[in-house]
């Protein structure tokens, strides 16, 4: 950066060499004048159109990654992590690149790493109510069942307790007790939670919505005001009641290719799932199952979804898929083993042939 500027000087110094030659044998104040304004204006427009902070070695080295990340094929998101990432292990003291780190995580599905970057963030702000319900969300997004109990749920009624109004804290809890089967709870938190929602707010149909729902004893997103809502709404997990006759309810014959029967390891993880064919990847039901298990066959159907307003009977069409995970995780990984059907109807009633043929780039 030093020699940046020496360079810079030197070639200032040029340019008045030049302007002031034929200057000072005329007009010497103005001479000095532009001796003076011209690198006091070079500085400042440097600083208005420039950017010093590329001289930063964190800086560097985040641009660096980011470009290597790009030459490497990575999506656009995936090369912002890389280049984060790489700043956080220069400044792991910083909470918000921690905290941005693992909502970018979390939209892409990788909820472990999301918990990961979460729990350094609640480390640097353990009294910090938004931060205990991030990790809180995160924790259970983790799990196999995906419910709010012991250390998430023990976070998040602490995080109420530190602020009573904190609104996301309020939804996942009346998540929590709806998933415990506590309905007079979720009705009260989401009460609660309605009245600190600001007027204006676009949730607010949504949390009405699940409240009529609860109160006349409806399953959490079966009328269809609720299923137009589903996309703007804003939980993030939870469990959805059992389904009635009415429901969709999909049967899917999983089997593997014999040309990779020797890629599947005993403990490999299976995924069978359903999701919209367009917008959105996350499942709308899904099972986690031991792939030395096939071939098997699974239903899936509103018990099954992640987010009960997110079910098989908020979509008309889904694409439904089976993957082997080697790591366990739900977000897919190079070297799975997966297959995916057609878009079908969700009122498809014949059983649904999957044959795992593909290995994941």
């Amino acid at each position: 950066m030093t020699l940046f500027w020496l360079l810079c000087a030197l070639m200032v110094l040029a340019a008045l060499a030049i302007l002031l030659r034929p200057l000072l044998r005329q007009e010497r104040a103005f001479a000095v004048t532009l001796a003076v304004l011209v690198p006091l204006l070079s500085v400042a427009l440097y600083f208005q159109l420039g950017d010093p902070r590329v001289f930063d070695p964190a800086v560097q080295s985040v641009t660096a990654a980011m470009q290597q990340a790009r030459q490497d094929g990575m999506p656009p998101m995936e090369q912002a992590i890389a280049g984060l990432r790489d700043r956080l292990a220069r400044e792991p003291g910083d909470l918000e690149g921690w905290l941005l780190l693992g909502r970018a995580y979390k939209t892409l599905e990788r909820f472990d790493d999301s918990t990961e970057a979460f729990s350094r963030a609640l480390a640097l702000a353990p009294e910090s109510a938004s931060v205990m319900v991030e990790y809180a969300e995160a924790r259970t997004l983790a799990s196999p069942s995906r419910r709010f109990e012991g250390e998430p749920l023990e976070l998040l009624d602490r995080a109420l307790q530190i602020e009573p109004d904190n609104q996301r804290g309020l939804w996942l809890r009346g998540i929590a007790h709806y998933q415990s089967g506590d309905t007079p709870g979720a009705l009260a938190v989401w009460e609660h939670l309605l009245a600190v929602i600001p007027e204006d707010s676009p949730t607010r149909e949504s949390l009405r919505q699940r409240i009529a729902e609860l109160t006349s004893n409806q399953p959490l997103g079966s009328t269809p005001a609720a299923a137009a809502s589903a996309e703007g709404a804003e939980a993030k997990t939870g469990d959805s009641p059992a389904p009635d006759a009415t429901t969709p309810r999909l049967t899917v014959k999983v089997s593997l290719a014999p040309s990779l029967a020797g890629k599947m390891a005993p403990d490999d993880t299976l995924f069978v799932y359903a999701r919209a064919p367009q917008g959105s990847r996350a499942p709308l039901a899904i099972q986690r199952l031991a792939a030395r298990d096939l071939p098997l066959t699974v239903t899936l159907d509103d018990s099954h979804a992640m987010v009960p307003q997110m079910n098989l009977s908020s979509a008309a069409r889904v694409v439904v898929g089976a993957r082997i995970s080697r790591s366990g995780s739900a977000q897919s990984q190079p070297g799975d083993l997966e297959t995916l059907s057609d878009p079908i109807v969700t009122s498809r009633t014949d059983a649904i042939e999957l044959v795992i043929d593909r290995i994941v780039p």
